[in-house]
This record gives C-alpha cells, structure tokens and sequence, in this order.
C-alpha cells in the first residue's frame, strides 16, 4: 500500500514539474505577438521585393507580398498560433490587390495555403549600436518538398521587426 501512494506521489510531481516547465511560455510577451516583421529580398533579375507579416493581438495573421515599385501585391490572410517553438499559420484567404483594392482571389489551394503551416523560428536582436530584432522562420522539411523557400522560389531571408 505505501508504494502505490509513493508512486501517485511521484506521478503527482513528475505532473506539476512538467505542467510548470511546459507553461514557461508567455505568447502574450513574446516579441512575436502583435508585431510587424519585412523581409526583403532579390529576385534573378535584380528587382527588389518584400515580404511583410503583420501578427495582430486577435490572432490574426496577414502575410503581403509585393514588388518595392510595384501597384500589385498577393496577400494571405488567416490566423495564427504561437508557441515557444514554432508559429503555426492556417491562411484560408489569398487575394491579388492592384492600387490596394481586391480584384480576385486565387482558389488553388496550394497557393492558398502555400505559407500555411508549422515554421520554427528563431528571434535575436542584431547590430552593435542600433540593435533591431531580426527572425527566421523555417519551414519544416514535410512541407513544399524539403524546401525553405519562399513565394518567388528563392530562400526565405531573414526578417525585420518594424518598430511601432
């Protein structure tokens, strides 16, 4: 009979030490909520565009993609989620804009739902005088055939926190 209440005991412990461990995270105070990030990049020809991700307080996410001189821009738009490791996106829209107004949706799930996914990621802050918060996000290897890459075809650069 003791070691049955020994071994709850222990159980009961092994249970508290782990819930503590596990709920160490705080999304909320995460650099990663409510933030703006850009990424920039270069594509094969030598044109500038961006990727921009806007992560709302509601959960909401919005990635844009955009040419720097351009009128034309695709944006996802859906949710997200946060953990300690890992943004996970669920975009259920994507719209092509010229002049910022809608005109048409892309139904090809796959491109629906190209950014859609678990990304690790990985947040420091960079430079020695005018530090700013710099992220990578990494796509798994199941998603895209073992690819990190981004709308264009190309690596999926580093990102930028936008300061409020």
């Amino acid at each position: 009979m003791a070691f049955i209440k020994k071994s709850i005991l222990i159980l009961l412990f092994v249970s508290l030490l782990s819930f503590l461990f596990i709920s160490c995270f705080n999304e909320k105070q995460s650099i990663l909520f409510d933030s703006e990030w850009i990424m920039q990049n270069v594509d094969e020809k030598g044109q500038s565009y961006v990727h921009h991700l806007f992560l709302n307080p509601d959960y909401q996410a919005v990635f844009k993609v955009y040419y720097k001189d351009a009128t034309i821009a695709v944006v996802w738009t859906g949710k997200y989620k946060l953990t300690s490791k890992k943004l996970i996106f669920n975009f259920d829209k994507c719209t092509r804009f010229e002049n910022d107004k809608p005109v048409g949706q892309y139904d090809s799930t796959r491109i629906i739902k190209y950014f859609s996914g678990d990304y690790f990621y990985s947040v420091g802050l960079v430079g020695e005088e005018n530090k700013e918060y710099h992220m990578d996000l990494i796509r798994p290897k199941d998603y895209f055939y073992n690819q990190n890459i981004d709308f264009f075809g190309n690596p999926m650069e580093e990102f930028t926190l936008v300061e409020k």
